[in-house]
C-alpha cells in the first residue's frame, strides 16, 4: 500500500567461511633504476615468513586456514602475482610482513595491487610501522600492525574472517609479557633452494636493555630480556635437522643475554639423522 511504513532493513552479521586464503609476503625494494629487485639465488632466508607461518594454525573454528609464503627476493617468475588476486571460493588475507623503510614503498604498491585485483584483506607490518607513523594512510583499504605477532596476528585472523580488518592493530600493547610461541615449521626444501646459505632462523630471545643511539631494537623488541622456553629452542633445532637444515643463525646478543636457551641450542645435535 501506498503510504505505509516499511520494516527499516535488518542488517544480518557476516557469516564467517568455510576457508581462508593466507599470503604472507616479504616485499622486495625498489633500485636506484627503479625496477623491483630480485635475484636467482638470495643469501639466507627470511625468518619472519616461518615464524608467523608457524603462528597460523590449519583451522580456526571451523574455518579451514591455507597458508602460503613468499620472498619477493627471490621470486624471479612474476607467476606469484597471480596469488595477489581474489578467490571466488573463499575471502584472502595478505600480510606484508618484516616491511623494512626501505621496502615500504614496494609493501605499499603491493598491497595497492591486491586490493585493485578484488583481496579483501590486506595488513602492512614489520620494523616500519613498529617505529615510523603510518597514521595518514589508516583507513584507506590496508591495515597496519604495529605489535609482536603474537599478539595481533590471531585477532587479525579473527577480523579476516568475519567483520573485516580494522586499520590498525598494535595500540593497546605492544610486546607480549611471556614469549612462548609455537616451534618453527621448517620451510620446504624446494624454498631452501633457492638461497646460497640455507640457515632456519632462530631466536630464542627478544629485547635488548641497552639505549643505543643508533640502534631501533628496542622500539621492535622492547628494553625487557624475554626468552622462550628451553623445550621450544630445542623442538625448532630437531625440526631443523628432520628438515635437512642442520644450521641455525642465533644473534651473539642472545647468547650473552639468555644463556640457557641458546645454550640449549648450541648443545643439542646438529648432525642429520
Amino acid at each position: 500500500m501506498a503510504g505505509a511504513l516499511q520494516k527499516p532493513e535488518v542488517t544480518a552479521a557476516p557469516m564467517k567461511p568455510a576457508s581462508l586464503r593466507v599470503l604472507l609476503l616479504k616485499p622486495s625494494k625498489y633500485g636506484v633504476d627503479g625496477y623491483v629487485e630480485r635475484f636467482r639465488r638470495g643469501f639466507m632466508p627470511n625468518s619472519t615468513l616461518p615464524h608467523l607461518n608457524s603462528l597460523t594454525p590449519p583451522r580456526h573454528n571451523d574455518c579451514v586456514i591455507t597458508t602460503q609464503a613468499i620472498d619477493e627476493y627471490v621470486e624471479t617468475d612474476l607467476d606469484y602475482l597471480r596469488l595477489l588476486q581474489r578467490d571466488r571460493d573463499r575471502p584472502t588475507l595478505l600480510a606484508l610482513v618484516g616491511v623494512q623503510s626501505h621496502q615500504f614503498h614496494r609493501a605499499l604498491d603491493l598491497a595497492a595491487y591486491a586490493r585493485r585485483h578484488g583481496v579483501e584483506h590486506v595488513v602492512l607490518g614489520g620494523p616500519h610501522p613498529m617505529t615510523c607513523d603510518t597514521e595518514s594512510l589508516h583507513g584507506r583499504g590496508v591495515s597496519f600492525a604495529a605489535a609482536e605477532a603474537e599478539i595481533v596476528w590471531p585477532t587479525i585472523l579473527e577480523h579476516a574472517m568475519g567483520e573485516g580488518l580494522r586499520p590498525f592493530y598494535g595500540d593497546d600493547e605492544r610486546w607480549i609479557a611471556t614469549l612462548d610461541p609455537p616451534a618453527l615449521i621448517p620451510p620446504p626444501e624446494s624454498n631452501m633452494r633457492k638461497y646460497a646459505v640455507q640457515m632456519l632462523g632462530i631466536y630464542p630471545a627478544r629485547g635488548c636493555p641497552y639505549r643505543c643511539s643508533f640502534c631501533s631494537v628496542i622500539k621492535i623488541a622492547g628494553q625487557r630480556m624475554r626468552g622462550q622456553p628451553v623445550e621450544t629452542t630445542n623442538a625448532v633445532a630437531t625440526r631443523g635437522k628432520t628438515g635437512r637444515h642442520p644450521a641455525h643463525h642465533v644473534h651473539q646478543r642472545q647468547f650473552q643475554q639468555i644463556p640457557r636457551g641458546c645454550g640449549a641450542l648450541a648443545s643439542n645435535d646438529r648432525r642429520a639423522p
